[in-house]
């Protein structure tokens, strides 16, 4: 089998989480593919059909690979071979270069399309897999379950997002650092120091002993790197495109336009909260939250706490609480304890990812009023559903161990003139989240129906156009050239009725 070369295989966040997000949130018209274990192993079992919604995938013994097999495949890579998207179909990537990959029996040295039926065997005598694309109904990413998605989404996108993400930082950190010493050695007028300084990086760009003893403490550090990040540690040139390459991931500076909006994009997450009864999900909620600049992380409080409730129209023509909605008992498990929560965080240049239930919940949250209300299902047991009336209390913030840019004034918030124009960006119903596989969350504007603040403590808007997933959102004026935060995106529920337009001042917060 000849080889053709398509393109040069990298893994990418767009191949990673911009898919997984793309599955997860819009799956209708996204093709996807089935492997199918033809041989048995400690993480997958024979005959077993493992579903591939992402764009690209690792398939070798390293914990990160999406395909992953065990230690007895000694002939078996830890980085062995790709699966990457290539327009309408997929190519077979040849990564390990001590072992062989081979499709239908020929041994790939570079790439190579796949077709439906085709069969990939890493190594000589290694283990086999079956590549297969769904047709008819069963094409599309659509005819997967949501709660699938999620457990896929999980697996095979945030899996390899966390090393790539704690590598390309190192290394980008060494970028900027050696490209700006570079340029105060070319200063005419620069200190003693700064000019030893310039010289001693100049110095250690020739001396290949110092060069391997950082590739060696970076290696300590985040485990193996292959010869392209090896190879941009050793070239100001390549240093320097890397720069321009990865500029997406660059934590951005305050902006000081406010024309700039998207300054404020590396600081605002998508939030997904998952669920799970016994390890499984069944619910979930996704929302916004933000990184201020003195390291917390706030969000709506109902974006972290389950607070559905349902009802129904009983005969005498009152809403009153449905005994039979799933709704009804996941709240009243979660308020007992026995749900947990998988609730992950992901901007343009970050994810976090943190487990909790009602009785730990890390974050601090806004001093709520409750009310238990019961209702009594067919078989006689009494059961309690828990309700959460919010006010200017819909907040939760959590202390992180780094700071974001995002300046905020309390003052400002609490006393807000009529008409002020808010800037508010968030996630409505998860858009913003696959925008070319970027993390780019989607901006809109309102302005403050009244001076101050309503009884309730909240900020009332006009002419605001959010939607289910915005809350959370910060929301901003624009001060001194620079947006300021001055609130969260709540849309609480009161006396019933869902409102729109009502933020929480981040006083409310931070007084």
């Amino acid at each position: 089998m000849s080889d053709t070369t398509i393109s040069t295989y990298k893994k990418t966040l767009t191949g990673s989480i911009g898919a997984g997000m793309g599955s997860l949130l819009s799956p209708s018209g996204r093709r996807y593919y089935i492997l199918e274990h033809k041989v048995a192993s400690k993480y997958h079992k024979i005959g077993e059909a493992q579903e591939i919604i992402v764009d690209n995938i690792e398939i070798g013994r390293d914990s990160h690979c999406q395909v992953r097999f065990d230690e007895s495949f000694s002939t078996v890579s830890r980085h062995h071979a790709a699966i990457v998207k290539d327009g309408d179909g997929w190519k077979l990537v040849q990564i390990s270069k001590t072992n062989s990959t081979l499709l239908n029996g020929h041994p790939v040295r570079t790439e190579w399309h796949l077709q439906n039926g085709d069969e990939i065997q890493l190594s000589i005598n290694g283990p086999k897999l079956g590549f297969i694309v769904p047709t008819g109904k069963k094409s599309t990413v659509a005819s997967i379950g949501l709660t699938r998605r999620l457990s896929l989404f999980r697996q095979q996108a945030l899996r390899p997002y966390k090393t790539a993400i704690a590598v390309l930082s190192c290394v980008l950190v060494l970028a900027v650092g050696s490209l700006v010493a570079w340029n105060v050695l070319l200063q005419g007028d620069l200190s003693q120091n700064s000019r030893k300084l310039a010289e001693q990086i100049e110095n250690a760009k020739r001396d290949k002993e110092l060069i391997d003893s950082l590739y060696t403490e970076l290696v300590a550090v985040h485990g193996d790197l292959d010869e392209t990040k090896v190879a941009l540690l050793k070239s100001e040139q390549q240093l320097d495109d890397l720069k321009n390459k990865f500029n997406k991931i660059i934590v951005s500076a305050p902006t000081t336009s406010p024309g700039e909006i998207s300054g404020t994009y590396s600081d605002t997450y998508l939030v997904i909260c998952q669920f799970m009864y016994k390890d499984e999900v069944i619910s979930y909620l996704t929302g916004t939250g933000f990184l201020l600049n003195n390291g917390y992380f706030v969000t709506a409080q109902h974006v972290v706490h389950y607070t559905s409730l349902a009802t129904k129209v009983s005969e005498a023509n009152e809403r009153v609480i449905d005994p039979e909605a799933v709704e009804n008992y996941i709240n009243e498990y979660y308020h007992a304890g026995e749900i947990d929560v998988v609730m992950t965080c992901i901007s343009s240049t970050d994810h976090f990812e943190i487990t909790y239930n009602y009785k730990n919940i890390p974050f601090s949250v806004g001093k709520v009023e409750t009310s238990d209300i019961g209702f009594v299902d067919e078989g006689g047991i009494s059961h309690m559903a828990r309700t959460y009336i919010w006010g200017d209390q819909d907040w939760a913030c959590l202390k992180m161990k780094k700071k974001g840019n995002l300046e905020y004034d309390s003052s400002l918030s609490r006393n807000l003139p009529v008409q002020t124009r808010l800037t508010l960006v968030g996630f409505p119903a998860g858009q913003g989240a696959t925008s070319n596989g970027v993390i780019s969350p989607a901006v809109s504007e309102a302005l403050t129906s009244r001076q101050g603040l309503e009884e309730d403590g909240t900020i009332m808007t006009s002419n605001d156009n959010t939607d289910f997933g915005n809350s959370g959102g910060p929301v901003y004026v624009t001060k001194d050239g620079k947006y300021v935060v001055i609130g969260i995106v709540s849309g609480a529920v009161q006396g019933g009725l869902s409102f729109k337009g009502r933020v929480i001042p981040i006083g409310a917060v931070f007084r």
